[in-house]
Order: structure tokens, then C-alpha cells, then sequence
């Protein structure tokens, strides 16, 4: 027996005793024996657990494809139909809100102006693109009041003339067109001219003031209104003095920025009627 409690089986069956002894202690200070077997189970399956999910959620949302297709692509037209009836709500709203303030522009000159008469709001419905000038169309005509050769305007100046129309639609012909003849007038020096236009201005946006009566006192930055005649009214803003130069040495050309880009104008009105329209002294 005393060589029994000396042998090395005794000191293993001692040492297995003292693992399962203190595993035991350890689990019971923890919350319980079930704690070992559990961690143990748990974290040899966890793997295939993780592996389960994941198949399984792949399953369900290949599924939901399949079954629930028609109605999501149902889902998203109805959204994308209220977005654009929300984004067509603002694009309305701002064009509206900048045809009001146009509006009111154009009411203040009609108050300066009470022999004026003018068409209903039109829309620039295409920019002719063979014209180097920046001819447009509009979308109103004879049945709107409108005449050929009646004045175009925005609120911010003289943009042209009508120069083809028809019962619906008008051609306007702008104030860089070589087809315009405008007297104008420089506002502080009282320089009188008439607009001249060229395909090298016209390209740059601009117009040509020619056969001015007393050039000398002309500056730059000065504001150029219209002279009243048979086909425009006075007073009308076309724009500004850009450059001031001799051409040959001799006569005196002014370049002249537009009040207007013709170029990027989406709508405007016509002047109808104004007091002298058409009359010949």
C-alpha cells in the first residue's frame, strides 16, 4: 500500500482530481456548473452558427427578390413619380415667381410709360441656332395682339423686334442683329448715334454704335437708352458703353454691352402699341 501512495499512477489520479476539483470550485464562484459545458458548447459551434445565419439571411432576401419584385419596382415608380411632381412644384413655383417679378418691372415702366401697350408674358420656345445674331422664337403671335416689327423688351431692356409672325409663334430679331437699326442716345454726354451691328461684335454679344453726332464726351460705363422713332419708343435701357475707338483713324465706333444677353433669355413681352408707333413725320 505504501508503495501505492509513492507510485506515479497515485500522483496522476491526484492531479486529475485536483483539475476536476478546482474546475468545479470555479464554475460554482461563476453562476453554476451549466457555465463550462455551455461556454464549451458555444464556442465549438459558434462558427457553424455564424455560417447558418448567413445562408439563411442570403435564403431570405434571394426569396424576397424573386416574390416581392413586382412590388418593389411598384414602390419605387410611385416615389419617383412624387419626387417629380414635388421637383416640377419647385421649377413652377420659381418660374412663376420670376415671371410675377418681371411682371412688376413691367409694371413700373408702364406707369412711366401710359401710352405702352403690352402683350401677355411669352416664352422663348427655341434659340435659332443658325443665327449668329441670337434670333429667337416665341411662343405667342397675331392671335395675341402681336404685329411684325413691334418691339420685344424684359424688364431689364430692349432686347429686338418682331421679324416674321404667325397666328401663334413670332421670329424676334435682336439688337445685335445687323438687321436692327436703333438711334440711341447716351445718357450723360447726350451723344446721339444709331446702332450699326457686325458679325465680329455681334459674336462677342455685343453691339455697334455708328455715326455719332458729338462723340468727343463720350465715357465708358455710360447707360445708352433708345431714341424714339417709328419702330422703337425712347428711353428704352439697351445697355452700356463698353470701349470707346476710331476706326481708320477717323469716325468714332462705340462698343456697347446689351442690357440683355439675347443668348440666354427665357422669356419677354411685346410692345403693341406706344404713342408714334409706325408714324412717319
Amino acid at each position: 500500500m505504501r508503495d501505492f501512495f509513492s507510485s506515479i499512477k497515485f500522483k496522476i489520479i491526484v492531479g486529475i482530481f485536483a483539475l476536476v476539483l478546482g474546475v468545479v470550485i470555479y464554475a460554482a464562484v461563476s453562476g453554476g456548473f451549466s457555465t463550462v459545458p455551455e461556454t464549451i458548447i458555444t464556442t465549438i459551434t459558434k462558427p457553424f452558427v455564424e455560417m447558418s445565419n448567413s445562408i439563411s439571411n442570403w435564403v431570405e432576401d434571394t426569396l424576397d427578390k424573386f416574390t416581392n419584385a413586382d412590388k418593389y419596382k411598384n414602390e419605387n415608380e410611385e416615389l419617383r413619380a412624387k419626387l417629380n411632381e414635388i421637383y416640377k412644384g419647385i421649377i413652377d413655383y420659381d418660374a412663376l415667381k420670376s415671371e410675377n417679378e418681371q411682371l412688376k418691372e413691367i409694371l413700373k415702366i408702364k406707369k412711366e410709360n401710359d401710352d405702352f401697350e403690352f402683350s401677355a408674358p411669352c416664352n422663348i420656345i427655341s434659340h435659332n441656332s443658325n443665327d449668329v445674331y441670337g434670333g429667337f422664337t416665341i411662343d405667342r403671335g397675331s392671335d395675341d395682339g402681336i404685329s411684325l416689327y413691334d418691339p420685344v423688351m424684359t424688364a431689364d431692356g430692349l432686347v429686338g423686334m418682331v421679324s416674321e409672325i404667325g397666328p401663334n409663334f413670332a421670329k424676334v430679331t435682336t439688337v445685335i442683329s445687323n438687321e436692327i437699326n436703333i438711334g440711341i442716345m447716351t445718357l450723360e454726354s447726350k451723344a446721339v448715334g444709331v446702332i450699326n451691328n457686325d458679325v465680329e461684335h455681334a459674336n462677342n454679344g455685343e453691339c455697334l454704335m455708328s455715326y455719332i453726332d458729338n462723340p468727343e464726351n463720350i465715357k465708358k460705363g455710360e447707360i445708352v437708352k433708345s431714341v424714339a422713332g417709328v419702330i422703337f419708343p425712347g428711353d428704352l435701357l439697351v445697355g452700356t458703353v463698353k470701349e470707346i475707338y476710331r476706326e481708320n483713324g477717323l469716325a468714332v465706333r462705340v462698343t456697347i454691352e446689351p442690357a440683355v444677353d439675347v443668348n440666354k433669355i427665357t422669356d419677354c413681352v411685346v410692345i403693341t402699341h406706344f404713342k408714334g408707333q409706325g408714324v412717319v413725320d
